[in-house]
């Protein structure tokens, strides 16, 4: 049986979000059946990352979310008869518990929530030395992570993963929301769509209705936190400048991957994302709202030739970086 952090005390809507997230990997919720997108993604990743696991590696997942990397990880240890430890970390509560409620079973997987709060109320992340518990990891995986990672704290998470790595250590990451020298012209950034229904929303009648009722310092905090929930991206140039300077080696790849126009709806309707079209109301109102938004996203794209009716391109970077 798993072990580590078990969710308490969840409540229906963060059920909800995290089933939901899951169903934007999984078609239908089957582990079997990803969706293309998360499919090709997460192959390179860990096609990455077998060469450097063997029996006994102690594999850190860091950032698991719902499961999906670690899903499909397991999926090739165990084909080719690999027993691993591995240590998923994550700081959201809902997607995390859709992580434990799938892989439960699994013997040696470790679950390890990365927020705490002090006796005051306030929240922080734990360090990785502290999660691990001394331990140093055989390889770190960071899967469509990374790029939500602050441009601030990038540097201190380096040097996080080089003192919790062993000599030798590999961290392995993927990410489709950064920028880079190489990325075609015909492709676009994992969320772009998402942050054009942000825009094509912000001035959408009824949200501005509903934001006039609001106090100036309630819209200010309000309309702040929607945008963090799809940051703009910077430059993939920060990561390994700051990888670089704690003793990493690099090596990048790249690929670009087709993202449905269905398997993009399914995604912003999670509703820890579909947050960008609040204070429309949860239900109906905020899902028609998105669902006519991402219709004129998903077309502009096209016709700026990163996409098809059918699908939008988007470019997706990895890094290997062995620790000297």
């Amino acid at each position: 049986m798993a072990t580590g952090w078990q969710p308490d005390n969840v409540g229906e809507n963060e059920i909800s979000d995290g089933e939901a997230y899951h169903r934007a990997l999984y078609i239908d919720g089957d582990i079997e059946r990803p969706a293309d997108w998360h499919r090709d993604s997460a192959e390179r990743l860990v096609q990455l990352a077998i060469p450097q696991i063997k029996n006994g590696s102690l594999v850190v997942d860091y950032g698991s979310g719902t499961g999906g990397s670690a899903i499909e990880l397991l999926k090739e240890v165990e084909y080719r008869g690999i027993e691993i430890d591995l240590v998923l970390i994550d700081p959201l509560v809902s997607w995390f518990s859709k992580a434990r409620d799938l892989l439960n079973s699994r013997p040696n997987v470790h679950f390890e929530l990365s927020i705490e709060e002090d006796d005051s109320g306030k929240s922080s992340f734990r360090r990785l030395d502290s999660i691990l518990g001394g331990r140093k990891a055989d390889i770190i995986i960071s899967s469509s992570t990374i790029h939500l990672i602050p441009e601030r704290a990038i540097r201190d998470l380096a040097s996080q993963f080089a003192d919790s790595l062993q000599e030798g250590g590999v961290f392995i990451w993927n990410s489709g929301d950064l920028e880079s020298e190489f990325r075609p012209a015909n492709s676009a950034l994992l969320h772009d769509p998402y942050r054009a229904i942000r825009e094509i929303l912000r001035d959408d009648e009824i949200r501005v209705t509903r934001l006039s009722e609001m106090n100036s310092e309630e819209v200010l905090q309000h309309e702040g936190r929607l945008d963090r929930i799809f940051p703009g991206p910077y430059s993939m140039d920060v990561i390994l400048d700051a990888l670089g300077a704690v003793g990493f080696s690099s090596e990048t790849h790249h690929e670009v991957i087709g993202f449905s126009n269905e398997d993009a709806e399914r995604f912003a309707l999670v509703p820890r994302l579909s947050e960008i079209a609040a204070p429309l109301l949860i239900g109906g109102e905020r899902d028609e709202a998105i669902r006519r938004a991402l219709k004129i996203a998903l077309e502009e794209i096209a016709e700026r030739g990163m996409g098809s009716n059918s699908e939008y391109r988007s470019h997706w970077v990895y890094g290997v970086h062995r620790l000297a």
